[in-house]
């Protein structure tokens, strides 16, 4: 074998080990980007949820209150209802007690 075969073969092989060399960097390279840009995409979605979540606490919160507001007036209105019927009984005794007495 002459000198310039095995100069011509030896540059081939390492080019070939460089070439697969650089291709597995590349590789490693790309998929660590990949990776990172997935967690960087993640994180920005738990972002969101956290605060969707928190609007909606909000909101249930407010509606709780409004739902306190409305049973405590719907309490009052049924006393209001109880105190209207016992007038009204009030009232016919005091109407019978008119007539006798001739009021």
């Amino acid at each position: 074998m002459d000198s310039t075969l095995l100069t011509t073969a030896a540059m081939y092989i390492g080019i070939a080990v460089g070439g697969h060399v650089s291709g597995r960097m590349t590789a490693r390279t790309s998929a660590s980007q990949i990776a990172a840009d997935t967690v960087d995409m993640l994180q920005a979605q738990i972002e969101a949820l956290k605060d969707d979540k928190q609007d909606r606490d909000d909101e249930l919160a407010e509606l709780r209150t409004r739902v306190s507001t409305l049973e405590s007036l719907v309490t009052q209105r049924a006393e209001v209802e109880l105190v209207h019927e016992e007038v009204r009984g009030a009232r016919v005794v005091l109407d019978k007690i008119a007539v006798k007495v001739g009021a």
